[in-house]
């Protein structure tokens, strides 16, 4: 750099390399809507399961990538592009063949290779997923002793949800939208949702299989205390049964105890998958059969036909026509109401086993804890007998490497996607068409809370999402969608270079649009090339279905290659002069005036040229106009 500056003017001359380098600067924001943080989703019989992953975005977003970092267990993936055409704010695309661990989950919008926007799920997890069934030994009972989950790393989940019974009616209610709990407290207020009661058993036989596998473990709790194989058989088909302890309707409702089953089958397995239904039941028979009326007893037979049909009838209900399941042995209802064991229940238990058809042995519970504190429930006593850790060990047992080899489990179901859409100043949000009944709802609300029941909605400014219900009952959850609080916004536009030689090629680039971007030339897209030979001015839109923005402008000047300079330029004048060879300076820069002679190679001031006194004049050789 050389600088001159006599006493009767001012001249600076710079001579340096400018290097400009293109950055997005028109940020946008990016969430996570699905999965939920916490999810464990069902690995397969390779131990890899795919995620689903979809969000919202808001300004321009090219593509959207995704990757996973492993937390405990499992392997991380790389950066990976899961949305290579994301549309109107929504993104969606999956992660294959991730296998069995803890992670954390990351995605990231980017627009002309550059990351807009990051959002991060602390947790997800590729694992187990397993249905409890059956009656109060698997339910759960308060102040029993039980354990919870000793995992540092919070691997063993739950849903902490129970279907409302007010006044002992139980309700035909869809579960709430998925809070994702750890099952790591022994509190007594712990509710497995649908229906499980503490941590019971299932927070100790997480960790083994954890230990096992090292693989997260998510389970759902569908046992009904008190009930009988005979109550779960007719609610299977929505006849009424008594209790069969107190003598009127199970739960005041036809329905149950099958529908807690249902409900986990049709709900939460769909959003996660499964492994198996562990059954456990037989101890209300056992009292059955020890009644005044024989017509009344469960006979070995009776008890396979009815736990056959509860089989057959989770299958169907459910759409999974394999649905693994593990039989527990139980029917062990000691003094001062019972007379232990009963063998017809045993029987029957032993009977309805069959592997190939996927049913598979559970532990024998019968020899655990005998006598028991209460005659029936088995208890972690306090520096006594483990009941309740011994059964979780006996699970743990019967769930050994051949039964995980040979209980093919169900991936979770596909979120559907949804497509935003906009006519006439009105925002519409489309589900998939299809056999669904559709609920739509405001924010993460519960089903119950539907607003719309139509495919295609047309709400005001917030953020939906929509469960679809199939011709089976099961429910799949849709990922959040943002609708705007009004039009199309418009787009921000820059040039890679201006002003440019006439002729020359240059990049015009639109942020900080959700939609689709036309130009007024005819082209689309978030950058589009140009070769102006003049001074030009071009424009865009922003589009979300045929709704437009107000159009955006931008000028791209074109300037010579070589240029003589021979008018004076006068007092209050401010002007950069550029060229991308040669400027050529022969005038008179007049006093008042601040002129900048910018050229590619070179400025030269011949005679004749003058910078009066009080003027500001800046010879610039380097730069230019050139791109």
């Amino acid at each position: 750099m050389f600088t001159y500056q006599p006493s009767t003017n001012k001249i600076t001359i710079l001579l340096f390399l400018l290097v400009i380098t293109a950055s997005s600067s028109v940020k946008g924001q990016l969430t996570i809507t699905f999965p939920f943080d916490g999810a464990v989703f069902q690995r397969n019989t390779s131990n890899t399961a795919t995620i689903s992953i979809a969000g919202s975005y808001t300004g321009g977003v090219e593509r959207v990538e995704a990757r996973l970092i492993a937390v405990a267990g499992g392997t991380g993936v790389g950066w990976t592009s899961i949305d290579t055409a994301p549309a109107a704010g929504i993104y969606k695309g999956t992660l294959n063949g991730v296998t069995g661990g803890w992670y954390t989950l990351e995605v990231r919008s980017i627009l002309f290779n550059n990351v807009v926007s990051t959002a991060t799920l602390s947790r997800v997890g590729v694992g187990e997923v397993f249905v409890i069934a059956g009656q109060s030994n698997v339910q759960g009972i308060e102040n029993h002793g039980h354990k919870a989950s000793v995992d540092a790393n919070a691997r063993i989940k739950y849903v902490d949800w129970l279907l409302p019974c007010p006044d002992g009616t139980c309700q035909n209610v869809d579960p709430p939208f998925p809070q994702i709990s750890t099952l790591n407290s022994t509190d007594q207020a712990v509710h497995i949702a649908p229906n499980g009661i503490t941590s019971w058993a299932w927070g100790e036989l997480g960790d083994v299989l954890l230990s096992r596998f090292n693989v997260p473990v998510l389970f759902f709790n569908a046992a009904a205390s008190g009930s009988s194989i005979g109550n779960w058989s007719r609610s299977a088909d929505g006849l009424p049964a008594a209790h069969p302890h107190i003598g009127i309707q199970y739960a005041n409702n036809p329905n149950f105890p099958y529908h807690y089953l249902r409900k986990a089958l049709n709900f939460y397995a769909s959003l996660f998958g499964i492994r198996a239904v562990l059954w456990h039941q037989g101890e209300s028979d056992s009292i059955k059969n020890r009644n005044e009326d024989p017509n009344d007893n469960t006979s070995a037979a009776e008890y396979r036909d009815s736990l056959n049909h509860v089989i057959s009838r989770s299958r169907s209900h459910s759409d999974k026509a394999q649905l693994p399941w593990v039989v527990a042995k139980g029917s062990y209802w000691g003094p001062p109401i019972g007379g232990g064991t009963d063998a017809e229940v045993i029987s029957g238990q032993e009977l309805v086993i069959d592997t190939p058809n996927k049913i598979f042995a559970g532990p024998n519970t019968d020899n655990i804890q005998l006598p028991r504190v209460d005659g029936v429930h088995l208890e972690n006593v306090s520096g006594g007998i483990q009941g309740i850790s011994e059964m979780a060990s006996g699970w743990n047992t019967m769930l050994d490497n051949t039964f995980f080899s040979a209980a093919t489990p169900y991936a979770a179901a596909i979120p559907p996607a949804l497509t935003l859409g906009c006519s006439g100043s009105t925002y519409s949000v489309t589900a998939p068409a299809g056999a669904y009944t559709y609920f739509w709802v405001s924010g993460n609300n519960d089903i119950s809370t539907a607003f719309s029941n139509a495919q295609i909605i047309t709400p005001g400014a917030g953020t939906y999402r929509v469960y679809l219900k199939d011709n089976f009952g099961n429910i799949i959850l849709s990922q959040s969608v943002t609708v705007p609080g009004g039009g199309p916004t418009s787009p921000s536009l820059t040039v890679s270079a201006s002003p440019v030689v006439a002729g020359q090629s240059v990049t015009l680039y639109a942020q900080g649009c959700m939609g689709s971007v036309s130009w007024s030339t005819g082209q689309s897209g978030y950058s589009i090339s140009q070769t102006p030979t003049q001074t030009t001015t071009y424009s865009a839109t922003c589009s979300i279905g045929s709704c437009a923005s107000v159009a955006a402008n931008i000028q791209v000047s074109t300037c010579p290659a070589t240029a003589t300079l021979s008018s004076p330029y006068v007092s209050g004048q401010t002007l950069i002069i550029k060229a991308s060879n040669t400027l050529i300076g022969v005038n008179a820069i007049r006093a008042g005036a601040n002129i900048t002679y910018d050229a590619k190679n070179s400025v030269t001031l011949q005679p004749g040229f003058l910078a009066e006194k009080g003027s500001i004049f800046t010879a610039v050789a380097g730069v230019g106009c050139s791109n």
